[in-house]
């Protein structure tokens, strides 16, 4: 198998295929390779920031999630007891952002989306089933080891875009180090289509509860209600994933929601990493491959398709104007995965799960204070929806709509 001309994307998530349908949009001929037979139907991430739907507006990709998601204006922190402590509406930002709201829309059926969009171009191939297991490159080119149906194959390619997740085989090949810790918990997700707003008074679309041992995050998504809870070290996978074990989480925190009425139930670990280098010759590293952190905030999706589009930038400068410099996309991009998303991703975290009496008290208060004051609530929303991250590595101009 040979194609020296084209750019090979590992990975068919929702980043990869990302990534792929920018690059094809400037007919550049792309590969993808994916090691599962079939898509997966993965509910782990629902997310889409103002500053992604402004970023791949004129893509088309936004007017897709928008015709199959759910727009939500507001966002509330809560305590399980406390009920609404603040909440904070997207309205703020309208000068800022032609979306001004979180739009919810499960990651498969983006990645669905963008598989039928592909399938439409002569110059794209997706290689459903095909592993990779080595690489090696030149100066020239990119050459990859593969499986498909227990047979071996190579494949040379001119540039590698990996996005194939915190597992990267692509990372490991290039012997980097992934830098950063795995939390202790792991964290149970949940999906039902019992109305949590028949639980709760007042209840946001997208909802942080903070509480020592149940910190939660519960949101709409389009067809179900999802929530996460923590999972400690003494409780194994399969005993958490059992109806006894998950009537014992909900019971004290949602007495109306019991297991036989869940359509959804998983286990994630979470993590804090990122990797040395985006970019080691002709590979690149991009979404999860590169970076990991604490779901909470819904950061993690929206930081790879952000890697996505920048790349997809630096390869159509590459073929219109035979200029290489790519490295740009490692100090685009890499700055904001530790200092944005990471930081923003575990103040998140540390706030929800606060222990003490008193320190929740402050941060209850804090919260008030903060949706009360306009300008701070609107820095706010402007860190959250991520706009602010894509004005300081420019992939965003900084406009009033």
């Amino acid at each position: 198998m040979s194609n020296n001309k084209a750019v090979v994307v590992i990975g068919a998530g929702p980043v990869g295929l990302t990534l792929a349908y920018l690059l094809a949009q400037n007919q550049i001929p792309v590969i993808v390779l994916e090691k599962q037979k079939q898509l997966q139907k993965d509910y782990r991430a629902s997310t889409f920031h103002a500053g992604t739907l402004d970023l791949f507006e004129e893509s088309g990709i936004t007017q897709a999630l928008l015709d199959m998601g759910l727009a939500c204006p507001t966002f509330q922190y809560r305590g399980w007891s406390e009920g609404k402590i603040a909440e904070f509406d997207h309205a703020l930002i309208g000068e800022f952002t032609r979306h001004p709201y979180r739009l919810q829309c499960e990651q498969f059926k983006l990645s669905e989306y963008l598989v039928g969009e592909l399938s439409k171009m002569p110059h794209v191939q997706i290689l459903m089933g095909h592993e990779l297991t080595a690489l090696s490159q030149t100066s020239h080119d990119v050459t990859l080891q593969l499986i498909h149906q227990g047979k071996a194959l190579e494949m040379h390619a001119a540039w590698v875009c990996a996005s194939d997740g915190g597992r990267s085989v692509a990372r490991k090949c290039l012997g980097l180090e992934f830098k950063g810790f795995t939390y202790d918990e792991r964290i149970l997700v949940l999906g039902t289509p019992y109305d949590m707003r028949q639980s709760f008074e007042d209840l946001s679309f997208i909802n942080y509860f903070s509480d020592p041992v149940n910190y939660a995050h519960m949101l709409k998504i389009p067809d179900l209600w999802r929530m996460s809870l923590p999972l400690f070290a003494h409780v194994s996978d399969e005993e958490a994933l059992t109806d006894d074990y998950i009537d014992s989480r909900l019971a004290p925190l949602i007495p109306a929601l019991s297991s036989d009425q869940l359509q959804v139930k998983g286990i994630y670990h979470v993590h804090q990493r990122v990797v040395d280098q985006y970019q080691v010759g002709r590979v690149f590293l991009v979404g999860d491959a590169a970076h990991l952190n604490n779901p909470k905030g819904g950061m993690g999706l929206n930081g790879g398709l952000h890697d996505a589009m920048s790349l997809a930038h630096l390869f159509e400068d590459y073929v219109a104007r035979d200029h290489e410099h790519f490295a740009d996309y490692e100090k685009q991009r890499r700055v904001e995965a530790i200092n944005a998303i990471h930081h923003q991703t575990q103040s998140n975290y540390n706030a929800l799960k606060e222990s003490d009496d008193a320190e929740r008290e402050k941060l209850f208060s804090r919260w008030r204070a903060l949706a009360n004051n306009e300008s701070e609530a609107r820095e706010h929303l402007l860190n959250s929806s991520m706009i602010n991250s894509l004005w300081r590595c420019g992939l965003l101009e900084k406009t009033a709509h």
